[in-house]
């Protein structure tokens, strides 16, 4: 089988990576000839022929780049982790939400199925007129595991890029009131920029590339804020899927797809009235084997539905691959 992927940004686009990257080694041991290019400025058409099935990556391209990806694709399938159609930051003119309507609608009538990382995306895709199959987000279970920590403080974390501190500042007066309720806890922030929060203590961890296994693998605790409104409802958060794999208890926002990727009271803990951050973390941090129980069970979570070579069966399942057959 030869497996083309249209991606939506180069090997550095976390998105990218995470969704079809990371199973280049596995799809080259199962036999399938693994290539992609990035879809912005692809013209290499006769290649893309040869491929038995064309992934093109949740990018809304134009109307008459898909009609020429559509002619040269013998099964195209759309691929989409997050609901690309919404803006995350300021709400689109009315012109530009016309168009990237007309472009969703016809992406999804044109391709022969679409693949949806949760169901959230998976509702707005079926809605435009889309076969959807949700696969879901995963990471590589021998990268991010857990490992027995040291006896110290309890330390609590949150790991994320830059933009999506101002989710971790919206609970600060909770994490505040937690804090003054148990000083001997070590608080950690793990991140490419420093938020520089005031009265409140905690270290920063600067962001280094292939070192955040390591840092999370710290964590005791993982905390996982997110704003209640539409884009963030179709996050697969890959912070859950960290937390999860490193056997970190997890306090979490119940919004949108986040809660069906957990358990709650089993694998994670969700917020769901005001002063309930702090609620959960006195019980997390004063219990040591609900603490532990809690990862523990996070981490079975993970190995039965977000390893990435449980996730990488399925996608090769969904697109045809049959061992001994390519």
């Amino acid at each position: 089988m030869t497996l083309f992927v249209l991606t939506f940004g180069g090997p550095d686009t976390a998105s990218t990576q995470y969704r079809w990257l990371q199973y280049a080694d596995r799809f080259k041991q199962a036999g399938v000839d693994f290539q992609h290019a990035p879809v912005g400025n692809f013209s290499d058409w006769n290649t893309l022929e040869r491929a038995d099935v064309v992934i093109l990556q949740k990018t809304l391209v134009s109307g008459s780049r898909l009609r020429k990806i559509r002619r040269h694709s013998r099964r195209l399938l759309y691929d989409a982790d997050d609901l690309i159609w919404l803006s995350p930051t300021r709400r689109h003119s009315l012109w530009t939400r016309l168009r990237i309507g007309w472009r969703l609608r016809r992406i999804a009538r044109t391709v022969d199925g679409a693949i949806a990382a949760n169901e959230v995306i998976g509702h707005d895709l079926r809605d435009q007129g889309a076969k959807v199959t949700v696969i879901p987000m995963s990471l590589d279970g021998s990268l991010w595991f857990p490992e027995e920590r040291p006896p110290g403080p309890v330390t609590i974390g949150w790991s994320g890029a830059p933009k999506n501190l101002s989710f971790l500042k919206t609970i600060l007066p909770e994490l505040q009131a937690a804090q003054a309720r148990h000083p001997e806890v070590r608080w950690l922030i793990h991140s490419g920029e420093d938020p520089k929060f005031e009265g409140f203590r905690y270290e920063h961890v600067p962001f280094k590339m292939g070192g955040e296994p390591a840092v999370v693998r710290q964590f005791d605790i993982g905390l996982l804020p997110l704003p209640d409104e539409p884009f963030a409802r179709g996050k697969s958060p890959i912070k859950l899927l960290q937390y999860f794999a490193s056997g970190v208890a997890v306090v979490a926002s119940p919004v949108g797809a986040c809660v069906t990727m957990l358990e709650e009271g089993k694998s994670a803990w969700l917020v769901r009235n005001s002063g309930e951050w702090t609620s959960h973390l006195d019980r997390l941090i004063q219990d040591t084997t609900l603490r532990r129980d809690t990862g523990r069970a996070g981490r079975v979570r993970f190995e039965q539905t977000f390893d990435s070579k449980v996730v990488c069966d399925q996608l090769l399942n969904h697109l045809g691959y049959r061992p001994g057959r390519g």
